[in-house]
């Protein structure tokens, strides 16, 4: 039973072995396949691309253009509830008007009762 469990050891140890050397050639391939990308025209073309676009958006001025709109937007937004403001007065006046007007009438009409 040594033997076997020696052989079942030794047996471990090799496909351990053989695992590692598996893995670090793996991650040797991802370095120089990693390297190789940092080093592609392709990725660096991307790169400038991409800056350029960035250039052009700051040229553009379209932050500050969206900011002068938000402050547009934000003064006619607070006309518009300056005017609701003033509208629901006059119409909360003129409910009051018609209340006091039914108010009247119904005082008038209303029959004297004998107390």
């Amino acid at each position: 039973m040594d033997e076997k469990k020696k052989g079942m050891e030794e047996t471990s140890r090799k496909i351990i072995d053989k695992a590692k050397e598996l893995a670090d050639k793996a991650e040797g391939m991802m370095e120089e396949t990693v390297e190789k990308l940092r080093n592609s025209e392709t990725i660096k073309k991307a790169g400038n691309f991409i800056e350029e676009k960035i250039d052009e958006l700051d040229e553009s001025n379209i932050p500050e253009k969206l900011k002068k709109l938000a402050d547009k937007i934000e003064d006619q937004a607070e006309d518009l509830l300056e005017k609701a403001k003033v509208q629901g007065k006059k119409l909360a006046d003129k409910a009051e008007d018609v209340a006091n007007d039914v108010t009247s009438r119904f005082r008038k009409n209303k029959p004297e009762s004998d107390s």
